[in-house]
């Protein structure tokens, strides 16, 4: 029987540590240690949950809440100095994801390509410099209000992946990316609340995604911003891996970057011999 062996979640974005050198070295060391922990769980593929900030769901739409590449590899776009490289992916896997999730109240949109922007590739390249593990891309969506799934759905919807695993063989490990408080394009951008931050990250470690679920996404965006609605990608790692609590890895609310940045390691559940 399959397994969710293990789930983290990081912030996803990197710019020059020029002043900052001290906390960009938390970040890229954060992203090192999250790439040996799953490495030690040995699974066969990974899925890995972020926004997008244009290159494959343009602003001009269609902007569903959430969107899973059903694909065999993707391409990183390549924006901000990315390498652009090709990382494999696992159609069958996600293609009845899909299924599974259709008769259970999700009609999650699918595409038959993607170009991973930032938000994927940064996260992904960091810890996998080898490029050798199979990669799923889930989108959730942040640029419509309209379609903007609350954070309720998006931990319902990790719930229903453990189910889904757990019909299947695969060891998985899920990796939540994106925050967490920061305010891209807006008139508070640069501001980072550093309160709410540390405040989320405790409730993940006490085991409390299910509270911080309730939020609604206007809390969500008045706290933390309009990329603070990017923790929800870190909420759905939280369900997939049961609410297990866990620890924080670093969190660095770095200023010229704009953004509260952290990693953190969900508890793994225990292995059990059958």
């Amino acid at each position: 029987m399959g397994k969710v062996v293990g789930a983290f979640a990081t912030s996803h974005t990197m710019f020059p540590s020029a002043g900052v050198e001290h906390q960009a070295q938390q970040v890229v060391d954060g992203f090192r240690e999250l790439g040996r922990r799953v490495y030690d769980l040995g699974p066969d593929l990974v899925i890995v949950v972020s926004s997008e900030h244009g290159p494959t769901l343009l602003p001009s739409g269609p902007q569903p809440p959430f969107t899973l590449p059903v694909v065999d590899s993707f391409q990183t776009f390549g924006e901000m100095d990315i390498p652009r490289v090709d990382i494999r992916s696992d159609a069958e896997f996600a293609n009845n994801f899909l299924r599974y999730t259709a008769t259970r109240g999700f009609d999650i949109a699918s595409m038959s390509t993607i170009r991973a922007d930032h938000g994927l590739a940064i996260p992904i390249l960091m810890m996998f410099p080898a490029n050798d593990i199979p990669v799923i891309p889930l989108i959730i969506g942040t640029q419509s209000p309209s379609a903007t799934a609350t954070a309720a759905r998006c931990y319902l919807l990790g719930r229903l992946l453990a189910g889904y695993v757990a019909t299947r063989e695969e060891r998985v490990v899920v990796v939540g990316c994106g925050g967490l408080s920061h305010w891209p394009g807006t008139a508070q951008m640069g501001r980072i609340n550093e309160q709410f931050d540390r405040e989320f990250l405790a409730l993940l470690s006490a085991g409390d995604g299910g509270y911080a679920a309730a939020w609604s996404n206007d809390y969500i965006i008045e706290q933390a911003g309009n990329g603070g609605l990017e923790i929800r990608n870190w909420i759905f790692a939280a369900a997939a891996i049961g609410d297990a609590g866990g620890a924080t890895l670093y969190y660095e609310p770095i200023k010229p970057w704009a953004t509260g940045m952290s990693a953190f390691a969900f508890a793994a559940p225990p292995e059990v011999d059958v």
